[in-house]
This record gives C-alpha cells, structure tokens and sequence, in this order.
C-alpha cells in the first residue's frame, strides 16, 4: 500500500479497500432510517450512520447510538474486525493510536431547492454570509461546499492528532476536498486519505453535485487512550 504524499503529512492511499469490501458495504450506504443529520450540516446534508448494528430508534423516530448490548451485523463486523480485516490495515498504516471505528459519513447531494429550504443557518456560516442570505435568500443558491474551511483540531482532551477518511464511491460529481494550500483530492472508490491536526491543513469539502450521495468510513488517531465518544449532538 503505497502512499502518495501532497502537503507535509497529508496522504492518501489508492485501493486501500477491495471490490469485494466494497461491495458488502454498498448494502449499508443509504439504508433507509439507518442514519441521521449531525450539527455539523450547513444545510442538514451531513448524515451519519452505524454499519455495524443493526438500527435502534428513540421514542421519537431518531437514530439512537448503539450501546453493548446492541445487535451486531456479522458481516461487517467480520469485514473490519478478521486478522485481514479493515481495523488491522488501517493500523498498519495511520499514526500511531489508531481508535477502531466502522463510523459511514455521508455528504448528500441536495438540489438548490432542497438547500434553500433545509440549511441550518445557525452552522459554518460567517456573519457576511448569513446577512447576505437574510437579505437575499437567493444567494443560498450559490454555496459551493458541503463542508465550510475547517482544520482537524486536537479535540476534547487535546490529544486527537490525525483524522481520516475512506471513499466507499466515486459516482457522483463535485464532493472534492480542497486545501488552503491548493491541493485538492476528487474521491475515488476505496481511497484512504490521512489528515493531520492543524490550522496548516485547512480543507473543505465541496458541495455534491449528483447524481449519487458522496459515502466515506471515517475515524481518528490519538495520542493517549482518551477518546471521547460521538454523540448525536457533537458529531
């Protein structure tokens, strides 16, 4: 598994999974009620969803979290977790520390109508883009990212040093990540690529064009054995 460096330590690996790899996941993409929007959605278009278990739901209807006691997916977890498995490869080859994680993040393609009427004004937006969007709501029309310029930070106990993310698919356009530096990555089915912590790799993520979500398996490394645990309201 060879890695092509661009900036510093970032990195990415081509075909870290295999066909078969992502054929299994495939099933798990866009598994109707397996997911849910997190808060870092500019326009409600980030979802997250657990491949692993099978889904739970509150009273409510949301997603719950997986616990323990929840019912696994043999077959995934057979994927991530065999002596072959997703976890192994990826600690072979990621910084040090390593925290398993089965995790799908999805940046769904949504039609200019759909991000006019469901973005979150209340995240990733700077205040001349929330006046300019009060005053004219047409110009909601011309966000080009799904997710706004941001840097992996060293995150709640400060020892987070590396974030990372898979491609599961490619068909679809747009959905890049694009580098303060000028270096941008267009995803390609079964892609590994590494970010490091800090303001030095700061990226986004481009908004999806369609005709197909943008679906990646995403996780991190740190530097101690505190890992905060994802919650629906800070993922």
């Amino acid at each position: 598994m060879e890695k092509t460096y661009l900036d510093g330590q970032v990195w990415y690996i081509e075909n870290f999974l295999t066909d078969e790899e992502l054929l299994i996941l495939k099933k798990y993409w866009d598994a109707p009620g397996a997911w849910y929007a997190t808060m870092r959605s500019p326009y409600k278009n980030i979802l997250n969803r657990w491949p692993m278990h099978v889904p739970e739901h509150e009273e409510d209807g949301t997603l719950s979290i997986p616990t323990k006691d929840s019912v696994m997916v043999q077959e995934v977890l057979d994927l991530f977790s065999n002596e072959n498995g997703i976890w192994k490869r990826l600690e072979s080859v990621l910084p040090e520390g390593y925290a398993p994680n089965s995790g799908i993040q999805t940046f769904k393609y949504c039609t200019d109508e759909e991000i006019e009427r469901d973005r979150d004004e209340s995240m990733s937006l700077g205040d001349a883009e929330m006046h300019a969007i009060r005053s004219n709501p047409e110009d909601a029309k011309d966000i080009d990212y799904a997710m706004d310029w941001h840097w992996e930070d060293t995150g709640k106990y400060g020892n987070r040093v590396a974030s990372h993310s898979i491609y599961l698919n490619d068909d679809f356009e747009g959905g890049e990540i694009e580098f303060r530096s000028g270096h941008s990555i267009h995803p390609k089915a079964g892609m590994l690529i590494n970010i490091p912590v800090g303001k030095e790799f700061e990226h986004r993520v481009k908004k999806v064009l369609g005709p197909n979500n943008r679906h990646t398996l995403y996780g991190q490394c740190w530097s101690t054995s505190e890992v905060p645990l994802s919650t629906k309201d800070d993922c």
